[in-house]
């Protein structure tokens, strides 16, 4: 009989431990796949989150690599128009300044009169009369002239 009452005590309290834990088991069970189905939840949206941000860094990477193409085409740009400028520089630094243009333009207005004079104290056409005095300054090589360059008539 001492063994059927233990057996008793035994049992009962076995069935009354297992009420409890069983509850408490199903109300962990529930709350365990609410966090479960919550955090699948947030897990979905921060992969939406990354995809969407690499996507905009991707794009962003494409737009710094366009303006880094832009930047390198206005250094080249700007490079060539240095190089202009430059050429321009030695251009300038080897023009005349106005003062040696007016020296120039003196000298060669000098030129101009020492060359008239040459012309009108030369003899052009041979004659022995000079072009100042030539009354005939076409006179045909070897004829006869007067003192005024004119051919001579019998």
């Amino acid at each position: 009989m001492k063994k059927l009452i233990l057996l008793l005590v035994a049992t009962t309290t076995l069935v009354a431990c297992d009420n409890g834990i069983g509850e408490n088991l199903e109300s962990l069970t529930a709350q365990l796949a609410a966090i479960n189905a919550d955090l699948a939840a947030q897990t979905s949206d921060v992969q939406l989150s990354i995809e969407d941000i690499t996507a905009d860094l991707i794009a962003a990477q494409a737009t710094v690599d366009a303006n880094n193409q832009a930047v390198q085409d206005a250094i080249d740009t700007i490079g060539i128009l240095q190089d202009r400028l430059d050429a321009v520089l030695v251009e300038i630094q080897s023009a005349a300044t106005q003062e040696q243009i007016v020296a120039l333009a003196a000298d060669v207005a000098e030129i101009s009169e020492a060359i008239q004079l040459l012309k009108d104290y030369g003899d052009s056409d041979y004659d022995g009369i000079i072009n100042f005095l030539d009354k005939c300054p076409d006179t045909d090589p070897g004829v006869e002239v007067g003192t005024d360059g004119c051919p001579l008539t019998d």
